[in-house]
C-alpha cells in the first residue's frame, strides 16, 4: 500500500510480514470450501491460492500523520516473544518491523500515540521490546491508548481457557509493561482523539472479536477512512459473513459488526483499512449483484 492523503492527513502502512499463507480451515475452523471456491472468481493469488485452500495474510500497522502528530495503529507480534501453542506460529519471531518503520521515515521516538483496536497477540507485540532481559515500551514518547473493556477482561485471563491461551502471554509481555511504565491510557470505545466540524479521529465500539474491539475513524472534508482491526480478517468473509476465527469473544456479535460495517460503507467513498488484508490492504466496499465485494485501492 502506498501512502495516501485525506486532506492534510497522511496514512501509511508499516509491514511486519506480508503475503503469509495459512490453511483456510486453520484460520477459519469449519469454513465451507465452496466459499473459498466462489472467492476465487473475484480474488487473485494475492489473497487466495489457486491450487490449495490457503489464504494469504498480512501483519501490519498503520501510521497516521495528522496535526504534527504520528499515530501508530496496532503493533503486530513483536520480536523475541515466547509463544506456546496454539500461537507458536509466531514463537520468537525476528522481523524487520523497526527497519520498515525507519523506511517510512520514523524512529520509535517519533511516535506520539499508539492505538490498539483490541488487545490480541498480533496487535500488541511491538508495544514492547526486549532490553537487557526486560520488556520496555518500544515507543518511549508515546501514550498507548487501549480500551478499558479489553484491558479489564484480558487482565484476568487464564492460559488454560481458549481465549486466554491466545492472549495471556502477550498481555504479560506486551501490555502490562506499558501500564507499569506509566504510558498507558485506558479509554472507552467512543473515545475522541481529536474532533472538528469536518470530523476528526475517534473510536467506535465494534464488539465481537473481543469485548472491547473498536473501529478507528479518520474523517475530514476530503474523505473518510476506517481502521477496522479484526472486524474483518480476510476478503473471503464477504462470501459468508458468518466466517470467523477461533477464540472470538462473541462470534455472533462479530458477524453483526461485520454486516453493519460493510452495509454502512457499501458504495461509498469510505476506505476500509483492515489489519490483515494482504497488499494493497486498503479497500472500498461494493455490491455488484447484491453481494458484498472489495475494490482494492489503486485498482
Amino acid at each position: 500500500m502506498r501512502p495516501f492523503r485525506i486532506g492534510d492527513v497522511e496514512i501509511g502502512r508499516v509491514v511486519e510480514l506480508d503475503g503469509v499463507p495459512f490453511p483456510a480451515d486453520l484460520i477459519f475452523p469449519g469454513i465451507d470450501p465452496a466459499a473459498i471456491a466462489r472467492s476465487r472468481e473475484w480474488l487473485d493469488e494475492r489473497f487466495v491460492l489457486r491450487d490449495a485452500d490457503q489464504l494469504m495474510w498480512s501483519f501490519h500497522s498503520y501510521v497516521i500523520r495528522a496535526g504534527g502528530r504520528n499515530i501508530l495503529i496496532d503493533t503486530c507480534h513483536g520480536n523475541d516473544k515466547q509463544r506456546p501453542a496454539p500461537v507458536d506460529y509466531c514463537h520468537m519471531w525476528q522481523t524487520d518491523y523497526l527497519g520498515n518503520l525507519a523506511r517510512a521515515g520514523l524512529r520509535p521516538e517519533d511516535i506520539d500515540i499508539v492505538m490498539c483496536t483490541h488487545l490480541h497477540i498480533d496487535h500488541v507485540g511491538w508495544n514492547t521490546r526486549l532490553d537487557n532481559g526486560r520488556w520496555v515500551p518500544t515507543f518511549p514518547n508515546a501514550r498507548y491508548l487501549m480500551t478499558r473493556l479489553d484491558y479489564e477482561r484480558f487482565e484476568h485471563m487464564s492460559p488454560d481457557d481458549q481465549e486466554g491461551a491466545i492472549s495471556h502471554y502477550s498481555f504479560q509481555d506486551s501490555v502490562l509493561p506499558v501500564m507499569e511504565a506509566g504510558q498507558a491510557d485506558l479509554i472507552e470505545t467512543d473515545h475522541v482523539v481529536e474532533r472538528d466540524l469536518a470530523g476528526g479521529i475517534w473510536l467506535e465500539a465494534a464488539p465481537g472479536h473481543t469485548a472491547g474491539s473498536a473501529l478507528i475513524h479518520v474523517q475530514n472534508a476530503h474523505g473518510h477512512a476506517i481502521f477496522c482491526g479484526d472486524a474483518l480478517h480476510h476478503p473471503v468473509q464477504a462470501e459468508d459473513l458468518s466466517i470467523h476465527v477461533a477464540g472470538e469473544y462473541d462470534s455472533a456479535r462479530g458477524e453483526r459488526t461485520r454486516r453493519e460495517l460493510l452495509a454502512r460503507c457499501c458504495d461509498t467513498d469510505t476506505l476500509l483499512l483492515p489489519a490483515h488484508f494482504a497488499s494493497p490492504s486498503a479497500a472500498r466496499v461494493i455490491a455488484p449483484g447484491g453481494g458484498f465485494r472489495f475494490h482494492f485501492d489503486g485498482e
